[in-house]
């Protein structure tokens, strides 16, 4: 089967890439704007190169062209804090996707607990075992809602059990296939 890109509505679009494109890893991404902790995720994410380190997330504008308040907050204060979720931060990082007024913090909202590691950066989520902390390169302008973020990592935090004695990292992350997250190799709803 051919399927045409021309012919297909942007919902039809989504679904034949997230169901393809698989797994895709989700930025959880922290961003603050005064005392605003803005945390959501997006599974439009991937590494472009690691020297420089760079990432692109993208992220769409709101139905009405708007900004969303991360893409908002990083344009701002050109910083973000990337956290890598983990199975027991599902149920979190379900509720953070919930789009909320720009004065309400998801984290205040669903209880998730931050922590400030690093000068400079947002916080990152307390119970993350990797978290990426991010200044902002450029945009691209796609000419539709979609707008990504190309950002570099200037720090990493991983925890410390996530290492083990040659330096070797074990994560496992969240992911996404279609609309269900991939946990431990499997699909969740």
């Amino acid at each position: 089967m051919i399927l045409d890109f021309e012919n297909l509505s942007e919902g039809k679009k989504y679904s034949t890439l997230s169901n393809t494109i698989f797994p895709r890893p989700i930025a959880w991404i922290t961003t603050q704007d005064e005392e605003i902790i803005n945390l959501a995720p997006f599974s439009y994410f991937t590494p472009l190169s690691s020297e420089p380190p760079l990432l692109i997330v993208s992220i769409a504008h709101k139905e009405d062209g708007t900004q969303k308040d991360t893409f908002a907050n990083i344009l701002k204060h050109k910083v973000c804090t990337i956290n890598l979720a983990h199975k027991d931060l599902l149920g979190d990082l379900i509720n953070s996707s919930e789009e909320l007024p720009h004065e309400i913090s998801e984290c205040e909202k669903f209880n998730i607990e931050t922590k400030h590691i690093l000068a400079g950066f947002p916080p990152m989520v307390a119970n993350a075992k990797c978290a990426l902390f991010c200044e902002f390169v450029k945009t691209i302008d796609l000419g539709n809602r979609y707008e990504p973020l190309i950002l570099e990592i200037k720090k990493i935090y991983i925890d410390d059990d996530s290492v083990d004695d040659k330096n070797h990292i074990h994560l496992e992350n969240i992911g996404r296939v279609g609309m269900e997250f991939l946990v431990d190799s499997v699909r969740v709803h």
